[in-house]
């Protein structure tokens, strides 16, 4: 029997940037060959991931207190 993927539910966010910041971001996703909005949500993933990695996330446990991931 195949093993079923676990599907992946997206969410959409809007988020306001400078100019610059757009134009920088935008020039990095051509280089990449990808479009910002990929490039943009790669980054927000990665960054999640490494505040997690440094304890800067705290998720509460069964009882309501937080706890370290």
């Amino acid at each position: 029997m195949k093993a079923r993927r676990k599907s992946v539910v997206t969410k959409r966010i809007s988020v306001s940037i400078p100019d610059l910041t757009h134009e920088k971001l935008q020039k990095w996703a051509d280089i990449q060959g990808t479009s910002l909005a990929d490039l943009a949500s790669y980054l927000l993933r990665r960054d999640v991931e490494i505040a997690e990695e440094q304890g800067k996330i705290k998720y509460p446990d069964e009882n309501g207190n937080n706890k370290q991931q």
